[in-house]
Parts: C-alpha cells; structure tokens; sequence
C-alpha cells in the first residue's frame, strides 16, 4: 500500500496534535467556567441568606416575620425561600413554589453555617439550595434559599454546542493551514531533490543550493553536496586508473609488437632471436606482474580478499623477505640489513604480509643508489610490533609525498629507478595493512633518504616473545 507524502503526513499530525489540544482546553474551560457560575451561584444564595437572617433578627414574632417576608421575598426573579420552625411548619414559602419543598435540612439539629448542596426537584428541575439555622426571638427557624440551574445548564449546552461546531471548523483550518507550511517547509526539499536528479555522471561539477547551512533542510544539501564531491573524486579516479591501466598495459604490448616486426621483417641470426626473445620473455613478465597487481588491487576493492586471522611469526616472515631479496640489493650494489629487536607474532596473512614489506623493500632498493644502504627494523613498543623500512636513497619531495599512496603515482621521473613498476605496490602494501587493522606510514627529505613504518597489534603477550629472543639479532 502506498504510504502518505511526507506533507500529509505531517498535516495530519499537526491537525491531530491541535484537535487534541482544542479537547482537552474545552475539557478545562468546561470545568472551570462551571465552578465560576457555581461559586457565584453560591455566593449570591449566601447573600440572600443574610437578607432574610435580618429580618428574622428583627422580627418579635412569627406573624411579624411572615409579613415582613412576604413583602420582600414572596416573589423573586431568582431566588426561592423556604422557612420552616423546628416542628416543620412551614412559616414563609414564596410564591414562585406551586407546593410548598421540604428537603432533608428539615431537621431539629442546629447547623453552623450553610449547607450548599444540588438538588432535582420534582416537576421543577435542577436547583442549587442554601440551607442554615437560624434564632430569632420566637425560636429556631430553618432557612432555605434556591435558585434555579436550568438557566446556567443552558448557558453550558449553548457552549458546548458551540466548541462543537467550531472544533472541526478548526480542525479542518489546521489541515488547510498545516498543508500550506508544510509546503512551504518542504519547498526546499523539492527543489534540493531536482537539483539532485538533475546531476549525472557527465555533470558531476554542479552542486546544490544551500540557503541556509545552519537548519535541518541546509544540514541535507550541504551532505548532499559532501556525497557528490566524493563521487566526483572516485569517479575521477576510476578514470584516471582506467587511463593509467591502459598506458601501462600498452606500453609492453607496444614493445611485444615491435619486436615481433622486427624479426618478420627480416631474417635473423639465433643470436638476435634469442635476444629477442629475452626481450619477449621480459616484456611478457612484466605485463603479467602489471596484471596480477591490478588483479588484486579490484579485489581489495571489492573487498572479497581473504584475510586468514592465524598467527604469524613476524620476525621470520620479514627474515625470509630480506633473504628473497638480498641476491637483488647485491646486483643493485646496495647493503640490505635486516635488525630484529625482538620475536613477536601477529595475526593475520603470512603471504599478504609478505607481499607488503617486499613491495616496500623492492622500492627501497630500486631508489637507492649503488654504495646505499637499506635497513629492515623490527621492535615492538605499546604492545604494537613497529616494523620500520629505512634507506639512504634520493629521498622524496615535500608535495609527493601526499600522493605516493595513489595508484600508478610516481615521483619526479629524473629520479625514478630506470626499471620501475607501475607505481602499484605501494597502494597493495596500504591495502593489505588496513585489511590487518594496521597503519603504514612514510617520511622522506630529499637526499636524505626514506623510511616507511608499519604498525601491526600484537599477538602473544611481548614480555613471553622478548624472553624467546636475543637483544639484538643482525642479518
């Protein structure tokens, strides 16, 4: 089922919200408009009590009293009395009364003060009586003043009727008024979700209009904005990954192609084939490197790289790694060391491991010149194995540095190793360090060398792996 827009749905709530306000204050003015009429109500009866307690007091006999009573109180706009002696003779009863009321006041004990109460009366309706006792010099009278209901009941259905109609006129202003700012507070919203629609792949420059940033409306379009500007950057980087990518696979196809040319173009001596054909084989090794890197840098992407959590004894994965390429450093005339302070394990992917320090050593060697030297460090500080890479190569610039992370980067040309990569393995080496929680790091000044940190927590407890190790081991 189609569920309401979010205009209606706040209409009716603001309409809901006020209807039951509007309830629950006609509710209270009910009640208090009615204590306001009753206690005035009261107040007049008490009034019209003292009025006849004078003539009482005033009066020397029964005969004098009825007299003095009929004269002023046998007929009454508002106002019915009652007086009776303690026999229960009536006394004065005025005229506006077709039959003469006893009600239960109609008692030989004396009372204090008045009594108030409500009362039906037969064939006269709701009545509000004050009673009292009262002594004269002819005795102890009982005194009853009522006065009518009716009147204040019909004032309350009067309104009561009129909360009732003006309730859903109200409510229905409500709807009509909350649909108006809804639409005025959503307006916004419109006009952010055709901007939105508006942007496509081909016009990932535009933005959304932001009047006010400060408000819940502004807070949306300027996330809006921060998405688009994100995937204006990965989208900028697919492409410049796919232009990279396809430069640097053309580039050995380009070599294959020409050295296939030359050989048809004319005869050759076994000497030249088999040159040839090194070239070939170089070629064709370095196109299958440049796709294998690429292979695995969609799947970290893809994040479908498997991570084994098995523990791993560090320092010798990062021994063997120095002895994989030591034949490497020698032919490249560089001293390769490898100092293990301690033995540690963590936890993780002994070959994704591998992969990261050997990419990081191959490149320190590579941009070391003849004479260097390159050092791999292995110590462990804050239960945290810290595994630093530190060559006395050309150094890095200030502005490369930010970007030696980014795929196919590579630093100033007039200093790249003449048989470098493809400027991948350092975005495989970051890649394979946060898939292990860990961080990879790198510091250069130019002619004073590089060191790249790797930080890897801990497996095994440091004080048990530091009693397994010498102080210092040196390879």
């Amino acid at each position: 089922m189609r569920q309401l827009s979010i205009r209606w749905r706040l209409t009716l709530w603001y309409a809901f919200a006020l209807a039951l306000m509007l309830c629950v204050f006609s509710l209270v003015l009910f009640l208090l408009v009615w204590q306001q009429v009753l206690a005035r109500t009261d107040t007049g009866l008490r009034e019209e009590l003292q009025e006849i307690g004078l003539e009482v007091e005033l009066a020397d006999s029964v005969t004098v009293f009825a007299a003095q009573a009929s004269a002023r109180f046998s007929q009454h706009e508002f106002y019915e009395f009652i007086v009776t002696d303690e026999t229960g003779r009536i006394i004065f009863n005025s005229t506006g009364l077709k039959e003469p009321v006893v009600t239960s006041s109609r008692s030989t004990t004396k009372m204090p003060e008045e009594k108030l109460e409500t009362r039906e009366l037969k064939g006269l309706g709701p009545y509000r009586i004050a009673s009292t006792t009262m002594s004269g010099s002819f005795g102890t009278l009982n005194v009853q003043v009522m006065t009518s209901l009716i009147p204040l009941y019909n004032d309350l259905h009067t309104l009561q009727w009129a909360v009732a109609f003006l309730l859903p006129v109200a409510v229905l202003l409500a709807i009509a008024s909350g649909q108006f700012l809804a639409g005025r507070a959503l307006r916004q919203v419109k006009q952010i979700v055709d901007a939105t629609n508006a942007i496509n792949i081909t016009c990932l420059d535009h933005r959304i209009q932001v009047a006010n940033p400060d408000d819940e409306i502004g807070k949306l379009a300027v996330a809006l904005n921060s998405l688009i500007n994100r995937l204006e950057r990965a989208v900028y980087e697919i492409r410049r990954f796919t232009a990279d990518a396809s430069h640097e696979i053309r580039t050995p196809i380009a070599a294959l192609r020409l050295e296939a040319e030359s050989v048809l173009c004319s005869p050759r001596t076994p000497e030249e084939y088999a040159q040839t054909l090194a070239v070939v084989v170089e070629e064709t090794t370095r196109l299958g490197k440049l796709a294998d890197q690429l292979l695995n840098l969609s799947r970290h992407d893809a994040g479908i790289v498997p991570c084994n959590h098995d523990p791993v004894q560090l320092d010798a994965l990062l021994r063997d790694v120095v002895d994989q390429l030591q034949p490497f450093a020698n032919d490249c005339g560089v001293a390769l060391n490898c100092e293990i302070e301690t033995v540690c394990e963590v936890l993780g992917d002994d070959i994704s491991l591998s992969q990261v320090f050997f990419n990081i050593l191959d490149n320190a060697i590579k941009y070391t010149p003849r004479d260097g030297e390159v050092t791999a460090r292995l110590s462990v500080s804050d239960h945290t194995a810290v595994i630093e890479i530190q060559d006395s190569g050309f150094g890095i610039s200030a502005d490369d540095l930010p970007h030696l992370f980014d795929r196919f980067y590579q630093a100033d040309p007039s200093r790249q190793y003449s048989g470098g990569g493809a400027g991948l393995g350092l975005s495989i080496a970051r890649a394979a360090v946060l898939m292990h929680e860990g961080t990879i790091d790198i510091q250069s000044q130019l002619e004073q060398g590089t060191m790249v940190t790797v930080r890897l927590q801990l497996y095994t407890n440091t004080d048990d792996s530091s009693s397994r190790s010498a102080d210092r081991i040196t390879v």
